[in-house]
């Protein structure tokens, strides 16, 4: 069954575009015959389209009950209707898609045709009546127009990357173009070096959209990481969603994300009543309609790329780059770091070498349970990407038992990577030099708390303490805090909730049990509560647990 919130609002602006038009088609009309009835017929459709748009965003903002929590949706029904359709019948779906990115144009022409209506008949009745203080609506209205024409030209740019050739770089590139000629895929217009352990493809539109260009993103962790055989299979999947096509449809829906975020950031700014009434609503329903389409195509796209990347090397490389990005992806997340840069006096001119190192002497000790958390990990239907176990499977893998070897490069393709890090560290200096005493004031901050910290019953300053700790990556510490203030008061909520935190990091499924129980006695952490419970759930298998979750964080909401 529909949502009903979404037949109405279909409905309501089906309606306020048909009168659009009405408008249009017998202003028309009468300018074949009098000017000045070109002039009443859109003073009286601008106020008629107005009202019904005024109408439909008091309905919206009364009844918008949204909650930005991962994972949580009230509309799951109709997502999981388009993730089906998509599985039986795709090109289906992607003509929706199209016809969706359409629909901005509608509303655009919409409020173009009601603003201009609208502000002829403000400006006639004022000059009949002598009432100059319309002149403030008016502003508001043209104010209306001017935020989403000037969205019309977006020019996306990218900072900190690096651009390769061929001249520069032939081993790279050779991997580069001999998938390229094993699966006939479009040539790239630019190849660019990155920060992060993934790699992407997408269309760039240009300001306007009419044209652009296909670009290859390579994380610096990436190329460090893989061998030359699993690159080509990272780089076939990548480039399967160009022929795919799905990069066609990511970059329409992207466009339009970006424009409308723009819109609603620029009127929440201006923090005007009438540009409130004539963009917010429609932005926060097309933006929540693009997403779900975006989330719902993504994961069936990724498992075909996962497959075109197999059939062109193999299931077992294919399955060795994931699982090694997966592991670096656990690494960079790992708060147990070994290396705290923020305790240097300037930015470090090697930073990624630094990074590079630590991976070294952390996968030693830390390979295992990384493998482990990857294979256990789920994957919600929301989520843009499938989980490892699910990705195996699709590719014909029952019982992932591969070696996992890091230092496997042959030695000339090894001086090109490290060639690049060295050009990204210059990068990294450069962008960070500047900010760096900024970028360590809270560490200094946090540190002098530990050192002057002297023994108290204040339960704040112990938590100040334990704040710090944390900050400093001390956390057993922290933990013996938190523990000693909760003895003495055990429905102390704060120290409950960072104590939930610590555990779950230490992967210790008793943390579940004291989010909860923090959101119990301060409703204040229930967002943060529920989204760490999932994630951490998600990340180590615990189903039974993330259904246990969502029916905690629904009572807590109707309780509440």
């Amino acid at each position: 069954m529909r949502n009903k919130k979404d037949v109405f609002f279909n409905v309501a602006l089906g309606i306020i575009f048909f009168t659009c038009i009405a408008s249009i088609v017998i202003s028309i009309v009468a300018l074949t015959k009098n000017l000045n009835e070109v002039f009443s017929v859109l003073t009286k459709f601008g106020f008629i389209e107005f009202s019904m748009i005024l109408l439909t965003a008091i309905i919206w903002f009364i009844i918008d009950d949204s909650i930005d929590i991962p994972f949580y949706t009230d509309n799951g029904d109709q997502f999981e209707k388009i993730l089906e359709l998509y599985k039986n019948d795709s090109e289906k779906v992607r003509k929706k898609i199209k016809l969706l990115c359409d629909y901005e144009k509608i509303y655009i022409v919409v409020i173009t045709v009601t603003v201009i209506s609208t502000v002829i008949g403000i400006v006639s009745f004022s000059l009949k009546n002598d009432r100059s203080h319309f002149g403030i609506v008016v502003m508001a209205l043209l104010g209306s127009l001017f935020i989403v024409l000037k969205t019309m030209y977006i020019k996306l740019q990218y900072e900190n990357e690096v651009t390769i050739n061929k001249q520069e770089y032939p081993i790279l590139y050779g991997i580069i173009d001999d998938a390229i000629k094993l699966t006939n895929a479009p040539q790239l217009d630019e190849i660019c070096i990155v920060e992060g352990p993934n790699a992407g493809v997408m269309f760039i539109p240009n300001g306007f959209g009419f044209n652009g260009k296909h670009i290859l993103e390579i994380g610096i962790q990436t190329l460090k990481i893989l061998n030359e055989e699993e690159l080509k299979s990272v780089i076939i999947h990548e480039l399967a969603h160009i022929y795919n096509e799905d990069t066609n449809i990511s970059s329409k829906i992207s466009r339009c994300l970006i424009r409308w975020n723009m819109i609603i950031e620029k009127v929440e700014e201006n923090e005007n009543i009438i540009q409130s009434i004539l963009l917010l609503p429609f932005a926060k329903i097309y933006i929540k309609k693009l997403e779900t389409y975006l989330k719902a195509v993504s994961q069936p796209e990724e498992l075909a790329a996962d497959k075109e990347a197999a059939l062109y090397t193999s299931a077992e490389i294919c399955a060795k780059a994931d699982t090694k990005l997966n592991i670096m992806s656990l690494f960079l997340k790992n708060p147990y770091c070994k290396v705290e840069l923020r305790a240097l006096e300037e930015a470090p001119k090697n930073y990624f070498n630094i990074m590079f190192d630590d991976f070294n002497n952390e996968i030693v000790d830390r390979k295992a349970q990384w493998l482990s958390q990857i294979k256990k990990s789920i994957s919600s239907i929301y989520d843009t990407h499938p989980s490892f176990s699910e990705r195996m499977v699709a590719l014909g893998i029952d019982d992932f038992n591969y070696e996992i070897i890091f230092d496997d490069q042959n030695e000339n393709y090894k001086e090109e990577i490290d060639k690049l890090v060295d050009i990204k560290n210059k990068q990294w200096y450069e962008s960070w030099c500047n900010d760096w005493e900024e970028f360590t004031k809270e560490y200094k901050l946090q540190l002098e708390i530990i050192n002057n910290y002297k023994e108290t019953d204040d339960a704040e300053i112990n938590m100040d303490y334990g704040f710090a700790l944390e900050e400093l990556r001390q956390y057993d510490k922290a933990l013996e805090v938190y523990k000693n203030i909760i003895s003495k008061d055990e429905n102390y909520a704060i120290a409950i909730y960072r104590m939930g935190q610590i555990l779950l990091t230490k992967n210790d499924n008793n943390g579940i049990e004291l989010l909860k129980k923090s959101a119990d006695l301060e409703i204040e952490f229930i967002i943060d509560a529920m989204n760490s419970i999932i994630e951490y759930c998600m990340n180590n298998g615990l189903e039974d647990k993330v259904d246990e979750a969502y029916e905690w964080f629904n009572k807590k909401l109707y309780e509440d």
